[in-house]
């Protein structure tokens, strides 16, 4: 990612769980670069169990896996009204 990418960027889907970097790793270092973006968590596992492992923090926004374009949408919308 480009800090000085022209542009607003709104958005950030990122995976909960990546190889080489959980998802709230690129979601902080997105953040430093462009502070106030909001931020769309996606997991194939269930929120409480990311919750209880410390995989995610406690209010975020998730969307489960699999999902579909109508439930990512809702998402997206839901995180972009906050």
């Amino acid at each position: 990612m480009c800090p000085d990418a022209p542009g607003a960027i709104d958005l950030l889907l990122t995976d909960v769980i990546m190889p080489g970097m959980l998802g709230k790793e690129v979601a902080d270092r997105v953040s430093a670069a462009k502070p106030g973006i909001r931020v769309l968590y996606m997991s194939g596992y269930a929120h409480p169990v990311l919750t209880s492992q410390d995989r995610l923090e406690a209010g975020v926004t998730l969307v489960e896996k699999p999902f579909s374009e109508s439930q990512l949408l809702t998402k997206i919308a839901e995180v972009l009204r906050t």
